[in-house]
């Protein structure tokens, strides 16, 4: 019982410990990396980033921008989808492909490509505000705008925020192509 007793005593000095090292927030863990344009540039080159999903419909809207409109579409193929749901119908599988191309919905089981958008086509990107796993897009040219819905298997957040960072990364590349050709008339 003594030993015990002055092992307690000889363990209860106080030891010199290193400074705590300053730890990455949860925030800055879960964002990882800062994106720079070399790295996102991989990240979208060739096939790009490939998310599973499914197709909840397509929409003819007659704006290019609106997130009352964008709502409003989702709640209207929602709404379809669940009367073909009643019916014993299913929502396509898809696959939603994200490039420096544009984004590519490609059919799961056939594997073919049922819509293709270049990034410059496609004017909008909203949430589903009532569930975080679908989001809609709007894409088209004049008078003709159409908006996708789509159900991701995930969380929808990640798909958006690739999208943002292509349209963000597309845009640094046209504004650097913009400022080389600039110097080069100037010379």
């Amino acid at each position: 019982m003594s030993t015990e007793a002055d092992a307690t005593s000889i363990n209860s000095q106080p030891e010199q410990q290193a400074p705590p090292k300053a730890q990455p927030s949860k925030k800055e863990k879960k964002k990882g990396l800062e994106k720079t344009d070399e790295s996102l540039l991989a990240r979208f080159k060739g096939d790009g980033v490939r998310y599973k999903a499914k197709l909840i419909g397509i929409d003819d809207v007659p704006e290019a921008r609106g997130d009352k409109m964008s709502q409003d579409s989702m709640m209207k193929l929602k709404g379809i989808a669940v009367a073909a749901r009643s019916q014993g119908q299913h929502k396509q599988k898809i696959w939603v492909n994200i490039s420096l191309t544009g984004i590519k919905i490609i059919d799961e089981k056939t594997g073919v490509i049922e819509h293709e958008h270049p990034v410059n086509k496609i004017s909008f990107i909203a949430r589903d505000v009532t569930d975080n796993r679908a989001f809609g897009y709007i894409c088209g040219g004049e008078g003709q705008h159409q908006f996708f819905a789509i159900k991701t298997a995930q969380q929808a957040e990640p798909l958006v925020v690739d999208l943002k960072d292509l349209f963000q990364l597309i845009y640094n590349m046209k504004k650097k192509e913009d400022k080389k050709k600039s110097e080069e008339t100037s010379k």
